[in-house]
């Protein structure tokens, strides 16, 4: 069943699975972290996260490569890190790496610095940890996840080619896999979402008697955003969704509840996009669409908005000639003593070969910011 594909990554049946082959990395030595700030605007600063960059400077024995870049936090202290399209293979001291596959999902688990990639199979011939029958025509990528009790809850977004070109692929629904803690062991997969014009599980936020689920509408252009909720303690209840007005019981059209700016225009939005409470309000991050180097927050009084004062957070210094950066995401979990919360963004070259090259490229980017 399994096949290592080469494609351009990133433009990203209950299965019990084991993964004893999947083998435990060595810790890392991890730099300090630098006090300097390198970009502050109004309201907003930032500074290096070199701890989490070099977490991911990986040369081999598992995951060298990726995007998505989702985290979740386990009652136990470890952190799952989430990652869509990733190479696992060698990556040699020049960072170049061998002419490989990709497998389009897999996680990594870190436990203070040391590092364990989940995956299908094999690290030496492995498949996505969320797989299918076909992983060249159909596969998943992950959204946000949750945790309940004894069992992590991740939504994967399904996805099937449509076509022999790299951009040739469409988005059908959204599942709700389950995975029991702490093994980590896939247990269930559920479809949730149906709606294939509006990306579900982007992100998730918990607050008080609900669990916010966001998603992307994929409109020409642009992408804006949506959310349904779940009752708190339950994931795998019915959703509501918000019509723009309240919660229903059945999605309504996807051009109606779009969350809406101050002004009433809907807020626009990357495919992911995080969403958290922070400072007496609720905020929203999201990189600017379309190859834009420009992430921005905004800022609202209830998880619908409406949503004012936007504010760039910062603007990514690797976009230019082929490398582009996409889809930033907030880890409001690892937040410093002085209130700087963690931000990831991924970087891509519209040359795929340039992965093969340089494998620093296809790695998440990290910064602190804070409120000021």
């Amino acid at each position: 069943m399994f096949k290592k594909i080469n494609l351009i990554p990133g433009l990203s049946l209950t299965l019990l699975l084991f993964f004893s082959a999947c083998q435990k990395e060595a810790p890392l030595t991890i730099d300090n972290e630098s006090d300097e700030v390198h970009y502050a605007l109004a309201g907003v600063s930032t500074k290096s996260a070199n701890k989490f960059t070099n977490l991911f400077n990986r040369f081999g024995n598992g995951w060298t490569g990726g995007d998505a870049t989702y985290s979740i936090a386990l009652p136990d202290g470890r952190t799952v890190w989430m990652f869509g399209d990733s190479f696992l293979d060698t990556v040699y001291a020049d960072y170049s790496r061998p002419s490989s596959g990709l497998i389009r999902n897999c996680f990594m688990v870190q436990t203070g610095g040391a590092m364990t990639t989940l995956c299908g199979n094999t690290i030496d011939a492995p498949q996505a940890l969320v797989d299918t029958d076909d992983p060249a025509d159909e596969w998943y990528w992950p959204g946000d996840a949750t945790v309940i009790g004894e069992n992590l809850y991740v939504f994967f977004m399904y996805f099937i080619r449509t076509g022999p070109d790299a951009f040739d692929f469409a988005y059908l629904r959204t599942d709700l896999v389950t995975f029991s803690l702490p093994t980590i062991t896939e247990t269930s997969r559920n479809t949730v979402y149906t709606n294939n014009d509006i990306l579900w599980g982007a992100s998730l936020m918990e607050d008080g008697d609900y669990i916010y689920v966001y998603g992307a509408e994929q409109a020409f252009l642009t992408k804006y955003a949506h959310v349904s909720r779940y009752p708190a303690d339950d994931i795998t209840a019915a959703p509501e969704f918000w019509n723009g007005a309240s919660w229903v019981s059945t999605e309504p059209a996807t051009n109606v509840g779009r969350l809406e700016k101050q002004s009433g225009l809907p807020v626009e939005a990357s495919a992911q996009f995080a969403v958290f409470y922070s400072g007496g309000k609720y905020r929203l991050v999201t990189q600017e669409d379309l190859f834009s180097p420009n992430i921005y927050t905004w800022e609202a009084l209830a998880p619908t908005g409406p949503w004012k004062k936007r504010q760039t957070v910062y603007v990514t210094p690797e976009t230019g000639g082929d490398l582009w950066t996409y889809n930033a995401f907030v880890h409001p979990q690892f937040t410093t003593a002085d209130g700087y919360m963690l931000l990831s963004y991924n970087e891509n070259s519209m040359n795929f070969f340039d992965l093969f090259e340089d494998a620093r490229i296809y790695r998440p980017k990290f910064i602190y910011f804070k409120y000021l």
